[in-house]
């Protein structure tokens, strides 16, 4: 990794500020290190996506196999309370 000089806690009066240099390098390995997160981050994305429980794909998902277990009765059961659930969130009030 590139080592810069780190800016310093307290200026001292004699101190000059960065070169023009030292900010674009410091700059571009922001920028760096920026992309290099960014490609982590998508890639750790993608790992979940495949991999998780909840949201995966194929027969090994959570939900797959309890929407693969239930009936159309209880379908309509679960429907039924949803209903019931969420009727009175869009009740007109008088």
């Amino acid at each position: 990794m590139i080592n810069l000089p780190p800016f310093p806690n307290d200026p001292a009066d004699n101190w000059a500020g960065l070169t023009l240099h030292e900010i674009r390098l410091r700059r571009t390995l922001v920028q760096a290190r920026m992309e290099i997160q960014k490609f982590k981050l998508g890639t750790q994305m993608e790992r979940c996506r495949r991999g998780m429980p909840f949201g995966g794909q194929g027969r090994s998902s959570i939900f797959s196999r309890i929407a693969s277990s239930l009936s159309v009765a209880e379908y309509a059961i679960l429907a039924f309370k949803a209903v019931r659930l969420l009727r009175p969130l869009f009740r007109r009030k008088k």
